[in-house]
């Protein structure tokens, strides 16, 4: 029998096989690309010459359930003993540890296992972990909160409180921080833990619960990227009961580059001071504010931004005409707007403030009553389109309604280049697009050189975690 192409060529003419010629650092390559350390180790089983291969690669990636599954289900000695084992032969210092350790969680032991990390000079420490008793407090041990490598810091502990150590000087080399499902307690607890990472670039808080804490104020002097996500998946009443959610956001980062705010995050927020190097904004808050109030302070301290990412319902509680006076974004460049029932009497105020407006992405999720739109309002449609090169229907359903919205834009943006709708990518959708865009291509075009464009697209991909 002739053998297969594919095994003449992965070997040579002397018989020996391409993977055995490769050099040691292109092997560890590989095997650092394999699903976890687990993979990696069981490759020391091929030959003596791989028997140690996976020591040198500077990353540990260990979690107990898929260990369950490739190590043909560990106790909880064996896993522990696996652990300890994978730490001690490590020969490098670590620039990663990953550990999912959920199932056979044990505080004494992770702490152990921190310590070696440490020793090891890891630079991004990734744990996720899930304590049986849910009202235990997670402490983070002192070595890690003075680990002098540590830049990346990634926890997630199943809705458990965390402690921090208090220490004058602490997470010094710290850059990135994620914190998920964590219960950060009081005012102090997060002021503290704020202010021990003075070098801190990168922060993102997803369904944090926070007790006894009704104002939540993060001020950090070098942070570049701020990123809130609260979508536990309750009502606001039984979110603020329970979890303690904070009435009020407060927000003091004058080197701040990028904002997302998201879900049950606060019913208002306030920017303290001036961010010039704000450049992108994304907010996106649940309805929760029922009193007369504002949602947001007047955009003050975002005036630098050049691009907004904003619901039609944030933009409708940010002031209270007449009465307020929409502060100016001259920078704006992009306005991407995400609306249920949609007014146009909500945005043209809006609209004026922003002089330097070029592209307009609509996110439509649904149009009652077609006449709020004012399309036949000349003025109200000038404002809307003037100065727009490029408009872009996001989630677009070739709905009638979405249609004449699009027929309008078209008929009085005369700098438009280009109009974009992006489809949910499935049969019916690409088959009904071709349809639209054959209607599209009949309608008249202020523009003579627009040009309709369809995309298939899964989802709104702003919005996946």
């Amino acid at each position: 029998m002739k053998e297969s192409k594919q095994a003449k060529a992965s070997e040579s003419e002397d018989g020996v096989d391409m993977i055995s010629r490769m050099p040691d650092h292109v092997l560890q390559l590989i095997l650092s690309r394999l699903q976890g350390t687990e993979e990696a180790v069981r490759t020391s089983i091929l030959s003596t010459r791989w028997r140690h291969l996976w020591i040198p690669i500077p990353c540990v990636d260990i979690d107990d359930f898929r260990g369950m599954n490739l190590l043909q289900r560990f106790d909880k000695t064996k896993f522990r003993e696996f652990v300890f084992w994978v730490l001690a032969n490590k020969s490098v210092d670590l620039d990663s540890f990953r550990l999912s350790y959920v199932f056979y969680y044990n505080k004494s032991t992770l702490g152990q296992w921190i310590h070696i990390a440490v020793m090891k000079n890891v630079k991004k420490l990734d744990l996720v972990l899930s304590p049986r008793n849910k009202s235990e407090v997670v402490k983070v041990p002192h070595c890690l909160v003075t680990c002098s490598s540590l830049e990346e810091l990634r926890l997630s502990l199943s809705g458990c409180r965390l402690s921090v150590p208090n220490i004058i000087t602490g997470f010094s080399a710290l850059k990135v921080l994620v914190l998920k499902k964590v219960d950060l307690f009081d005012d102090f607890s997060v002021k503290y833990f704020f202010e021990s990472c003075p070098l801190l670039e990168d922060l993102w808080l997803i369904d944090c619960f926070i007790h006894e804490l009704y104002t939540l104020r993060i001020s950090c002097p070098n942070l570049k990227s701020l990123t809130i996500i609260n979508k536990a998946g309750v009502s606001y009443e039984v979110f603020k009961k329970n979890k303690g959610m904070f009435d009020t956001l407060k927000i003091s980062c004058p080197k701040l580059v990028s904002l997302m705010l998201s879900g049950y995050v606060a019913g208002e927020f306030i920017f303290e001071t001036s961010m010039p190097s704000l450049k992108e904004v994304v907010i996106h808050p649940e309805e929760l504010t029922e009193d007369e109030r504002p949602l947001v302070d007047g955009f003050v301290g975002i005036s630098h931004v050049e691009f907004l990412c904003i619901t039609l319902y944030c933009v409708s509680m940010c002031y209270f005409p007449p009465n307020d006076v929409p502060v100016s974004l001259p920078n704006l460049k992009t306005l991407e707007i995400t609306t249920g029932v949609f007014a146009m009497n909500d945005l043209i105020p809006f609209l004026i403030c922003f002089p330097h407006l070029e592209s307009l992405r609509l996110f439509i999720t649904q149009v009652d009553r077609l006449e709020d739109w004012k399309l036949d309002d000349i003025a109200s449609m000038r404002i809307l389109t003037r100065r727009l090169k490029l408009v872009e229907f996001l989630g677009f359903d070739g709905d009638d309604r979405k249609l004449a919205i699009a027929r309008a834009i078209l008929e009085h943006g005369d700098a438009l280049e280009e109009m974009v709708f992006l489809w949910q990518q499935d049969a019916k959708h690409h088959e009904k697009s071709m349809e639209a865009m054959k209607e599209m291509s009949k309608f008249h075009k202020a523009s003579s050189t627009v040009k309709l464009t369809t995309v298939l697209q899964p989802a709104h991909p702003r919005f996946k975690l």
